[in-house]
């Protein structure tokens, strides 16, 4: 636990000896502490400064400490509350659990477990916070403080979509499948000057090729067999609106010739006619591929990609935002709850829970963890509380297993098991910053394993860490 914390912490404890102990050792934690030694001090102390957790003995000379926690609960329900007692028995602890205690400290107690359990009740807070604003952000889906993230890259790409919502330029937006292109393209959409307009998306890989041109440039009546009256194409559906082509990437090199007519010219032609039609279109690109190696391959024409790649925004991937999947999982159970049940209940997720879904490579990014979200709803009885444990998470250790094995082997330059299970090794080695133990939980074998592995395919930590070898992942939708 890092000190210089200042979280605020509120104990009550009538014992001196015992408040001395646990106020000093939290105070040198960095724990901004407030003491009370009985009920009426509790109450007096607590009108004057809500704290984010409390740590209340059950008793105390002029009353019960539970009254204590029943009162902060029905005014604040999101502070934390850790009952300790000194005559601890299992009765007692389910009691103090169904008032709506986050965790139960038996007296005496070592300090470690008093740090464990504030540093678990304090992550409980902060997650109890986020989650408490979710109903109203379940009605502003594409606002861009509902882009859930903590992460330092995710920060850096909203205040920068923020800014660019204003201007008409055009967005590229690269990332794996799964990573959220299309909620991102709406979001700018939503935020733009053009939101009272169309927000027309196009999946080009989802459309055959012989199709799509038809269906974004639309056509005149008898351009070809079939086609009995006049159809209005994509590009002109998006008038005074937002375009939205994903997958940009796998245009054929004649759809990109004339996209990038379109783009240069604002203006498209429908098949079959002569009339040059003036387009008043804001444009917005994804792809999950890498454009720039397809332009020096000569898959991709150039002049198009510096066309549409105006203004670059990369999305990272969910093994890139670990710090993001206890909210992220928190939002959804929420949002599936609220259709489910019309209400958005409190979620709790246990930090054995939360190691092993950080441990987990997530091949389907946001979408595969809000598909296990549902599937975990799916499990879940209607109540106040969610409670996430660690056997929740099981389900992803075969598929974890599954989809390593199969996303290895899919990749291009991989050509036997062997070249699989060291591109698997130096990922995990990535993941876990050389930690030779945390790859080892990552890939589910013995550090012992990680090591013989690492001599037989002459891999040092510092060169798999910081320059693996691996391939592009190969996405699983």
């Amino acid at each position: 636990m890092e000190p210089v914390r200042n979280e605020p912490v509120f104990v009550t404890e009538d014992d001196p000896q015992i408040a001395k102990v646990i106020v000093d050792a939290l105070t040198d934690q960095g724990y901004r502490v407030t003491l009370a030694r009985s009920v009426g001090e509790a109450r007096r102390l607590l009108e004057e400064q809500l704290p984010q957790l409390a740590l209340l003995d059950v008793q105390l000379p002029d009353g019960n400490g539970l009254t204590i926690l029943k009162e902060i609960k029905q005014h604040h329900p999101n502070v934390c509350v850790i009952m300790m007692s000194a005559q601890a028995s299992i009765q007692l602890a389910i009691q103090c659990i169904k008032s709506d205690a986050y965790d139960f400290i038996e007296k005496p107690f070592k300090l470690h477990q008093l740090f464990s359990k504030v540093s678990d009740g304090l992550r409980q807070y902060a997650l109890a916070s986020k989650v408490s604003g979710f109903d109203k952000m379940l009605g502003e889906s594409y606002k861009f403080k509902t882009m859930i993230s903590d992460s330092a890259a995710m920060k850096k790409n909203m205040l920068a979509l923020e800014v660019v919502s204003q201007k008409n330029i055009s967005v590229l937006i690269t990332g794996e499948s799964g990573t959220g292109k299309e909620l991102t393209a709406r979001a700018v959409h939503h935020n733009s000057l053009r939101k009272e307009g169309p927000f027309i998306a196009v999946n080009c890989l989802a459309i055959p090729e012989q199709l799509l041109e038809s269906e974004l440039f639309g056509y005149e009546k008898g351009a070809f067999t079939g086609a009995q009256a006049r159809r209005i194409g994509k590009f002109e559906q998006a008038q005074k609106g937002t375009l939205f082509l994903d997958e940009i990437g796998d245009l054929s090199a004649d759809l990109q010739g004339k996209l990038l007519r379109v783009i240069q010219e604002r203006e498209v032609e429908r098949v079959g006619g002569t009339e040059s039609i003036p387009l008043d279109v804001r444009f917005i690109f994804a792809t999950n591929k890498d454009l720039s190696q397809m332009v020096r391959q000569g898959k991709f024409r150039e002049d198009l990609f510096f066309r549409i790649n105006v203004f670059p925004i990369r999305l990272p991937p969910l093994r890139e935002r670990l710090e993001d999947i206890e909210t992220l999982l928190a939002y959804f159970v929420c949002q599936f709850a609220s259709l489910e049940y019309g209400k958005v209940p409190r979620v709790e997720i246990e930090p054995e829970a939360i190691d092993k879904l950080k441990s987990y490579g997530w091949p389907g990014n946001i979408r595969e963890l809000e598909n296990f979200a549902e599937r975990l709803m799916a499990s879940k009885p209607e109540n106040a509380c969610i409670r996430i444990t660690e056997k929740d998470t099981r389900v992803l250790e075969t598929a974890d297993s599954e989809a390593s094995s199969a996303e290895m082997l899919m990749q291009p330059n991989v050509r036997s098991m062997d070249e699989a299970e060291k591109v698997m090794l130096e990922r995990a080695l990535k993941q876990s910053d050389g930690n030779l133990s945390k790859a080892a939980k990552i890939l589910k074998v013995s550090r012992q394993t990680i090591y013989r592995k690492m001599q037989k395919y002459a891999l040092t930590k510092a060169s798999a860490s910081k320059s693996p070898s691996e391939p592009p992942a190969k996405i699983i939708p």
